[in-house]
């Protein structure tokens, strides 16, 4: 086991990750070079509220021996935390998927114009054009804000932008509107997806919401996560095996941004659960290479 983080084990895979088409730093062919260089075979390409990434990440995939997996992240309306489900293995081209990734970017692009006209309130103006993102389709959020924040010389790094201005109830702080969370897990079942219960310690209350989305079907828990201690991963695998749910993992990767326990690959998922996401995967969802 580390030491405050997660068990040692297997690098093989990493299942949340972020490129450029969302709020990462990296091309989606560059996070896949980078996979391949730290050894990884499989990756699971989880941007916020888009699926603009997948297909340079595939054909990079097809190039590098890397094995991608079609994903996304979806952030849901709670009243205390962060609670956010991640979908794997989708038809990509489901129309309704479509349509409410569409209304969810629109939603964040709203949000930072807001965001933006608070900050010019408190004094931090900024050109709202350094804070877009580079192509139709790409979903907005505070990361590229808190780099256009630091570009202008308001704050020294993007960790200072979130702790005195961006975090949940900071000064330019703006929520946002979002789907519930029974309704996301809903909206990638539909789609042929697995859903699946991000960094659950960022959400309090996750123990009370399992039943409903379970019922909703919900078919796994982030139980590798990068940030997570080992007692918290001892904790989530008795959660996963009483309640019969995939033991999932990743690193919740946005190039290099964050702690060390965020680097790619350093949520260890060991290679049976590995297997068994696989052969869920695989048993029916419309998935990936």
């Amino acid at each position: 086991m580390t030491t405050g983080g997660a068990r040692i084990g297997n690098a093989r895979a990493d299942l949340h990750t972020h490129s450029s088409a969302s709020d990462g730093l990296l091309a989606p062919a560059g996070l896949i070079r980078q996979a391949s260089e730290r050894g990884l075979s499989v990756l699971a390409l989880t941007d916020h509220d888009t699926t603009l990434g997948l297909d340079e990440a595939r054909r990079a995939g097809r190039e590098l021996g890397v094995r991608v997996i079609s994903g996304v992240e979806l952030s849901t309306g709670v009243d205390e935390g962060q609670l956010h489900v991640l979908g794997y293995g989708f038809n990509e081209r489901n129309p309704d998927l479509l349509t409410r990734l569409a209304t969810l970017r629109a939603s964040r692009a709203g949000r930072a114009l807001a965001i933006i006209e608070r900050l010019r309130e408190l004094g931090v103006a900024i050109d709202a054009e350094t804070a877009r993102p580079t192509r139709p389709g790409e979903s907005i959020g505070r990361p590229h804000i808190a780099r256009a924040m630091v570009g202008a010389g308001h704050v020294g790094s993007v960790a200072e932008a979130f702790e005195r201005y961006l975090g949940d109830g900071r000064p330019a702080y703006v929520a946002s509107r979002r789907l519930t969370p029974e309704a996301a897990v809903q909206l990638i079942v539909e789609a042929g997806g697995v859903a699946v219960l991000a960094h659950p310690y960022s959400y309090p209350a996750f123990r009370e919401r399992l039943p409903s989305l379970i019922a909703a079907g919900l078919q796994g828990i982030e139980v590798y996560y990068g940030e997570h201690s080992c007692q918290q991963i001892d904790e989530m695998e008795r959660v996963a095996d009483r309640r019969g749910l995939l033991a999932a993992g990743g690193s919740d990767y946005h190039g290099d941004i964050g702690s060390e326990r965020r680097a790619l690959g350093s949520a260890r998922l060991p290679d049976d659960a590995l297997a068994r996401f696989l052969r869920r995967l695989d048993s029916g969802s419309a998935l990936s290479d």
